[in-house]
């Protein structure tokens, strides 16, 4: 696998979890930021999270697939 697409990979592996964790737990994740509590910072951070997870499921999926293609 070309080094482009092993960077690509532990990107997604780094964004997808990160991601997981804004999802499930906003107020774990909120009181390790630092952020104030406020019913808008929940959702920010599930949006947040979820455009994370999105982000490292589509790098692993194209360097999976690039890779394979080649």
């Amino acid at each position: 696998m070309p080094l482009s697409l092993q960077i690509m990979g532990l990107l997604g592996l780094l964004a997808a979890p990160l991601g997981l964790l804004l999802l499930i737990r906003p107020d774990g994740a909120r009181a390790l930021l630092g952020l104030k509590d406020s019913p808008q910072m929940a959702y920010i951070l599930r949006i947040g999270g979820t455009m994370l997870a999105a982000l490292g499921l589509i790098l692993i999926v194209f360097a999976t697939t690039f890779w394979k293609a080649g």
